[in-house]
């Protein structure tokens, strides 16, 4: 029979000990993503060899491992105090997520001390567990799109598919219905000091994934944290960012109204900015700047803080 795209499913679980799986299934670990997954990225090598004749010599494999990407909605739990569902994925992403007093603190964890998950991928019947996954991020804010968290470049440790014995109970109530950005509940926009007329906000953690042939794992190895800003071009006068091309700042953004959206407000600061390029493009008869930003640390891992709250 054939295998359904529409039967596809996605959970995920962290792991306690890297590598080792930790058993996740549909009812209480299912993430709600769209997966983008090939079951078997190969390498191979092609041997070359004098046999006295001429064709092809073959290819050795050298590795195998999963590779792919996962999309989803940036959406809270709609508790402050509460991590949002997706937060297996944000872990596995580099980042710590850690609840606090009244909000639910994003960091960046240290390279040397990462958390990884076992991820399981249902395909109607067939199902492949990965154990030893890690992945990138990205965040978009946008008023013409719903807010998305992809994760790109996820890497596991490969292993065979099996056949179930059924098709998976998959419960998604844990996660909540994104907010749309809308210039209302854009309520801090400040782009080195200026209240910016934003319409969309790409952060991305830019982690360098590896498959380690000496450590056989999946190791995040680098990060560059950006921010790409699409606004409405102000006047020189009130700003040129232009002649701030090469500058350090602020950039500060929340989306959702204190109290009002409370459980689904989020925020990101990136305290030391630096403004690496400028383009202008034009919609509307309006001309917009893409300002380009890349987060320079002043002290380890701060590049920037994000929170949900």
């Amino acid at each position: 029979m054939a295998i359904l795209t529409a039967e596809y499913v996605f959970a995920a679980k962290v792991e306690s000990t890297y590598g080792t799986d930790a058993t996740p299934n549909t009812t209480l670990n299912a993430m709600r993503v769209k997966a983008n997954i090939d079951v078997a990225k190969v390498d191979t090598e092609e041997m070359d060899y004098d046999s006295g004749r001429s064709g092809a010599k073959g290819t050795i494999e050298k590795t195998r491992r999963v590779e792919g990407s996962l999309d989803s909605y940036m959406a809270g739990s709609g508790i402050a105090i509460v991590p949002p569902a997706i937060t297996p994925l944000l872990k596995a992403a580099g980042l710590s997520v850690t609840a606090a007093a009244d909000h639910v603190a994003i960091a960046l964890a240290d390279l040397k001390n990462l958390d990884s998950i076992t991820g399981k991928f249902f395909r109607g019947l067939t199902s492949q567990t990965h154990v030893g996954a890690r992945m990138d991020w990205e965040i978009e804010l946008s008023l013409d799109a719903l807010p998305k968290i992809k994760f790109p470049s996820y890497m596991a440790l490969y292993a065979p598919q099996v056949v179930e014995g059924g098709a998976p109970n998959v419960d998604l109530s844990g996660f909540k219905n994104p907010k749309p950005l809308t210039p209302v509940n854009f309520v801090k926009t400040d782009v080195f000091g200026y209240s910016a007329s934003i319409s969309k906000v790409m952060i991305k953690g830019n982690n360098e994934v590896i498959y380690s042939p000496e450590s056989q794992s999946i190791e995040i190895i680098a990060r560059k944290v950006t921010i790409d800003i699409e606004l409405q071009e102000p006047s020189p006068d009130v700003k040129d960012f232009y002649e701030l091309i090469g500058s350090y700042g602020v950039v500060d953004i929340q989306k959702g109204v204190d109290v009002v959206d409370e459980g689904h407000i989020f925020e990101a600061l990136a305290s030391n900015a630096q403004l690496a390029n400028v383009t202008s493009s034009e919609r509307n008869k309006i001309s917009y700047l893409n300002c380009s930003f890349v987060c320079v640390p002043t002290a380890a891992n701060n590049e920037i803080a994000m929170k949900t709250r």
